[in-house]
């Protein structure tokens, strides 16, 4: 049962991005939002450019064929399977999230044949690694993408998110890969007001926004690749529209490393 008096990270994020897969909840919690950070929707926007750049240069660049999308929040604006696939045609991508809504559009949009969608907790490592397995989505000599975009803000500190990429991490094949972006500042005052409103507004969905540091710990030991981690908008920016934020006070933070 899908409960839409309750807002919902994912149509959060829709709804920042233009989209039409939302419910009154959602415009609330979007308008409390930003009331509270009015970059909000820039800061979205700038957030799914890096995704997209990060997906195409992996895919056309570097050749990597298997793609894990963790949080998949569909359907938005270019979906990674698209990207993915207008690069390199063969690409596989799997989808892991467990909103009912997401998952309901994703089996609706996908075929099943190079695209999956798994709904499952996605820190379950265990559990979603034997799923795809089973899937025949896994080639256990070829490396893969793994992709927390945006989304380990919904996981509390208790979880250990740290731990569990670093556990997925280990399981996969070597020269695979880490996209990782999360809301991030060094104000604490921000971030633990910010925390506390989406926690309310989503039924505690939400975790808490992190500091630079906290976020580099996600990838220590692992060798940056496109540029340094830092501000996604300076990541292989391109050709992509440029977005400024009037108020840098937090930003989109994280980038794409290498497995040794």
């Amino acid at each position: 049962m899908i409960d839409v008096t309750q807002a919902s990270d994912a149509r959060i994020y829709n709804r920042l991005l233009g989209g039409t897969d939302h419910y009154p909840a959602d415009r609330e919690a979007v308008r409390r939002l930003l009331a509270l950070a009015p970059n909000a929707r820039e800061l979205a926007r700038i957030n799914r450019q890096f995704l997209v750049r990060a997906v195409r240069y992996l895919a056309g660049n570097c050749g990597i064929g298997q793609f894990f999308d963790h949080g998949a929040g569909l359907p938005t604006r270019d979906n990674v399977h698209q990207v993915a696939q207008r690069a390199n045609h063969g690409a596989r991508v799997v989808y892991i999230d467990n909103d009912p809504v997401v998952v309901a559009h994703a089996r609706m949009m996908l075929d099943g044949e190079r695209t999956l969608i798994l709904d499952a907790d996605m820190l379950d490592t265990s559990d979603v690694l034997a799923r795809i397995r089973q899937a025949g989505f896994l080639d256990e000599d070829a490396p893969v993408a793994v992709l927390f975009v945006s989304v380990l803000h919904c996981v509390a500190d208790e979880r250990d998110p740290w731990r569990h990429v670093r556990d997925l991490i280990d399981q996969l094949p070597s020269g695979s890969h880490l996209v990782l972006s999360h809301l991030a500042c060094d104000d604490q005052a921000l971030r633990e007001q910010t925390g506390e409103v989406m926690r309310r507004l989503t039924g505690r969905q939400w975790a808490r926004v992190r500091s630079f540091a906290e976020v580099d710990r996600f990838f220590e030991g692992l060798q940056p690749v496109g540029g340094p981690i830092g501000d996604v908008a300076a990541w292989r920016p391109g050709t992509d529209l440029k977005l400024q934020l009037a108020d840098r006070t937090w930003i989109a933070y994280g980038g794409v490393a290498c497995t040794p």
